[in-house]
């Protein structure tokens, strides 16, 4: 059985994370980043800003005017939406093939990936966290660990599954006993390998069990309570269903209800709908 760090280091299924997208992610972690410094970034992406002006000029904004460049984009739509439309882009390819392993069909990852990516934005706004364009991008990372380990759960899945049902635990804690290692790990691994923000690390590496953190750190908390409101929404179900345990003191922290969840689950729902069909409609 491989070791988490051979099975980073081997996989060459697993494309990097485009330089425009660490660029931008790298920016927006740095507080003294302007506007501009993040539009020159996307601009000289060629392949990036046509599709994000393609994006933009579709019916779903339904702007007055045809909007031209990047520049303009960011004044119509606002900076967080642009941002969020650039890495829903670059993270498409990468989250939506199958995944057998966890009983996922083609673009089911996805869409669960855009779905915690739209919660943890609102859950951001919902405790006043202030940098929501770092949250939205990494809900959208979340469960890259998942495209690595595909595989190797598939092969092992039997075992995973008998301890989930035999033993009572939850699907990652049975990866971590079949496998040495769950998708939450090998994730954060990934994630440092791509280089990106320790915060971003931290929100994949624990996106499913803040508590195992020395001090809470409120965007992983943002991260898994979108997380486990998106699957109990049943968006992007696999074999892994909702075989993971909540944690009622991730809410009592910021003081969340049962109705604070419902309302983010709406939100999200109708948001969802409105992004597939803009990343699904004729080119």
């Amino acid at each position: 059985m491989k070791t988490s760090t051979d099975l980073v280091e081997q996989i060459g299924s697993l494309p990097p994370l485009p330089g425009t997208a660490v660029k931008i992610i790298n920016l927006l972690s740095d507080p003294r980043s302007t506007v501009p410094e993040i539009v020159e970034v996307i601009k000289y992406d060629q392949a990036v800003t046509t599709e994000v002006l393609r994006l933009v000029n579709s019916a779903y904004f339904g702007l007055s005017r045809k909007v031209t460049s990047v520049d303009d984009a960011m004044i119509c739509l606002g900076t967080v939406k642009v941002l969020q439309l650039v890495m829903s882009i670059h993270t498409t390819t990468l989250l939506a093939r199958e995944q057998q392993g966890y009983g996922l069909e083609p673009g089911v990852l996805w869409k669960h990936s855009v779905a915690v990516a739209l919660a943890s934005s609102a859950f951001a706004q919902r405790i006043k966290l202030t940098n929501a364009n770092l949250v939205f991008t990494a809900g959208l990372l979340h469960d890259i660990g998942k495209v690595v380990l595909n595989q190797y759960v598939a092969e092992e899945f039997a075992k995973i599954v008998n301890l989930v049902n035999e033993r009572g635990m939850t699907f990652n804690e049975a990866e971590n006993q079949v496998l040495g290692y769950s998708h939450e790990e090998i994730g954060g691994m990934i994630a440092q390998k791509w280089q990106l923000p320790e915060p971003i690390v931290s929100c994949i590496r624990y996106h499913h069990d803040p508590s195992v953190m020395e001090a809470p750190d409120p965007l992983v908390d943002v991260v898994y309570l979108a997380n486990s409101v998106c699957l109990l929404l049943g968006v992007g179900l696999g074999e892994d269903g909702l075989h993971y345990r909540a944690k009622p003191e991730i809410m009592q922290r910021y003081d969340l209800k049962e109705p604070d969840l419902e309302e983010v689950g709406v939100t999200v729902l109708d948001e969802l709908k409105r992004v597939e069909q803009l990343f699904t409609a004729p080119k």
